[in-house]
């Protein structure tokens, strides 16, 4: 029996050296009822499921199984509660780990990848001041941890006593942290006889993503007599699918970045004397903040991904419009502002949309009201005053996000609705489409929409606009906050934008007493969003080229 247990370990072992994990579990599987196994072989077989390309969600909340099985067993081996932290985020299932993550809070709170699960598994539940506690520790535990400052001052957007000079000052503190230095970097070319503008866009989501739902019909309306474009991917290329090769025939040139460190990246950059690289990311997932703040190109704008300050040196400007951003506001942003004249980006058409059917209230007893925005955007006042309006009204509300939701998540919202009174009932929440054509579809379901605050929709605000919804939002404070705003005052729909949030509430409560005139509204919504700014590519790319060739050729002339 000994020389047996000996032979199945060097065979495991060697399968693990080869990558071969299928296999490995495939073995462990034929020994019979795994919980029964030594722990070392659980351990490898959760650690299989954990390596494995092959595995999907339920392969990850299996492995988060047994690694908590075996870190119960011996809670001094915190390698298993790290590998258990690692596949409870990549499943978004939190039910295995979240208990022992505070009870080890508890013995030792400066933890730094204890801390840094507890952030990002608050953030993806929707508890964005416990998220942001969190960061703030690891901040203090480390104050020279690039990444958990970018999930910090991401975080900030969704909290509401947040205000715009906590964002810069937060943004400024981050780029004090050491820059790249080395001596391999390639010098910025300041040689400009050339034709065109070389100009770059960067992003981890050229794919069928929101970012790409803006950039699309742009980029293929670039005049390229006066524009020579690149495309920096930070997207793992197995993520690729239809979007990315429709963006791909507007570009002239692609480059996979994801595995190149920050110095190649910026050398490539160098190297292809780019003259404006736009960063389409900020602070969001997938970035390439350390390279940006080396500098990767002479000029360097923020737009679309992420709407508020950056805060770094090198980030030249960033784009908005006046709605946004006010003149007497400007030094609470430390890129210099470009003004787009009405609105700050716009949505690519899509043909065969779904049919926009009648008011859903008229057929059912009850009134609708929605939200697709992504949970995490879901505050405590957000979640407050959504419960004030349906514990006043007959009423009831359908949420769901772009994003796979845990089981978790989804009980903690309901929780938040129930310590406000309201009837479980009266608040739906939808899986995620596994289509654009499913998703849309859903927007039938809704009479009105709600946004969320400070954090508004922007993508969920084109589309219901888009299927006859309309959408109630508020007045902000920072570029982040009005961006509800500016979308319903290019539309001219001034009604749907509250003061503040009683003026949200009374709004609401009106909004369902004349159906008529919101029957009235759905039926010629989508064709008022198709001839406003909100779509206008042609306008708008013209407007958006004529920008850069205005901050290049004041470069040049310094």
């Amino acid at each position: 029996m000994a020389d047996l247990e000996t032979d199945l370990k060097k065979k495991l072992l060697h399968l693990f050296n080869n990558k071969k994990y299928s296999e490995i579990e495939f073995e462990i599987e034929l020994l019979g009822d795994v919980n029964k196994q030594p722990t070392q072989i659980i351990t490898i077989y959760a650690t299989s499921k954990a390596l494995n390309n092959s595995s999907k969600k339920e392969d990850f909340i299996k492995a988060a199984y047994f690694f908590e099985k075996v870190y119960v067993s011996n809670k001094s081996n915190l390698d298993m509660l790290y590998n258990l932290i690692i596949v409870s985020i990549k499943s978004r299932e939190y039910k295995y780990v979240s208990p022992h993550l505070i009870e080890r809070y508890k013995v030792d709170n400066k933890d730094e990848k204890v801390l840094e699960a507890l952030h990002k598994i608050n953030f993806a539940s929707g508890n964005i001041s416990e998220a942001h506690f969190y960061s703030s520790q690891l901040i203090k535990v480390n104050p020279n941890y690039p990444s958990v400052w970018e999930d910090h001052l991401s975080s900030l957007n969704y909290i509401t006593s947040k205000s715009q000079s906590d964002h810069l000052k937060y943004a400024l503190e981050f780029d004090r942290l050491p820059k790249i230095d080395d001596n391999s970097l390639l010098k910025i070319n300041n040689n400009f006889k050339k034709n065109k503008i070389k100009l770059a866009f960067l992003s981890p989501d050229f794919k069928t993503h929101s970012v790409c739902f803006f950039l699309k019909d742009v980029l293929s309306k670039i005049n390229k007599k006066d524009f020579e474009i690149f495309a920096f991917s930070n997207l793992e290329t197995n993520y690729y699918d239809g979007m990315t090769n429709d963006l791909k025939k507007s570009f002239d040139e692609w480059y996979d970045i994801k595995k190149m460190s920050d110095i190649k990246f910026v050398n490539l950059a160098r190297s292809l004397d780019i003259d404006i690289l736009i960063d389409l990311a900020g602070y969001t997932v997938g970035n390439r903040i350390q390279a940006l703040r080396t500098r990767c190109s002479p000029v360097q704008i923020s737009w679309l991904g992420y709407c508020n300050t950056l805060g770094i040196k090198n980030m030249d400007y960033l784009i908005a419009d006046p709605n946004l951003i006010k003149k007497e506001e400007e030094n609470l942003y430390s890129e210099k502002i470009l003004y787009l004249p009405k609105i700050w980006n716009v949505m690519s058409r899509q043909k065969n949309l779904p049919i926009v059917n009648s008011l859903p209230s008229k057929e059912n007893s009850i009134f609708t009201f929605g939200s697709f925005n992504n949970f995490s955007k879901l505050s405590n006042e957000t979640i407050k005053l959504w419960s004030k309006i349906l514990n006043n009204t007959n009423s009831r509300l359908i949420l769901k996000s772009g994003s796979t939701t845990a089981n978790s998540t989804i009980k903690y919202i309901v929780k938040k609705f129930k310590e406000h009174n309201v009837e479980e009932k009266k608040v739906l929440i939808l899986d995620k489409n596994l289509t654009r054509e499913e998703h849309l579809k859903q927007y039938n379901k809704i009479d009105v929409a709600l946004d969320t605050f400070p954090y508004p929709g922007v993508t969920t605000s084109f589309e219901s606009i888009l299927m006859g919804v309309p959408v109630l939002t508020m007045k902000g404070f920072n570029f982040n906050s009005r961006c509800g705003e500016s979308i319903n005052l290019n539309l001219g729909m001034d009604e749907f934008l509250a003061a503040d949030e009683e003026d949200y509430l009374t709004k609401a409560i009106q909004l369902q007493k004349d159906l008529t005139k919101l029957e009235l509204l759905r039926g010629s919504l989508r064709e008022r969003a198709l001839a406003s700014p909100l779509f206008d590519v042609d306008n708008f790319t013209n407007e958006f080229s004529s920008i850069l060739k205005k901050v290049w050729n004041n470069y040049m002339d310094r």
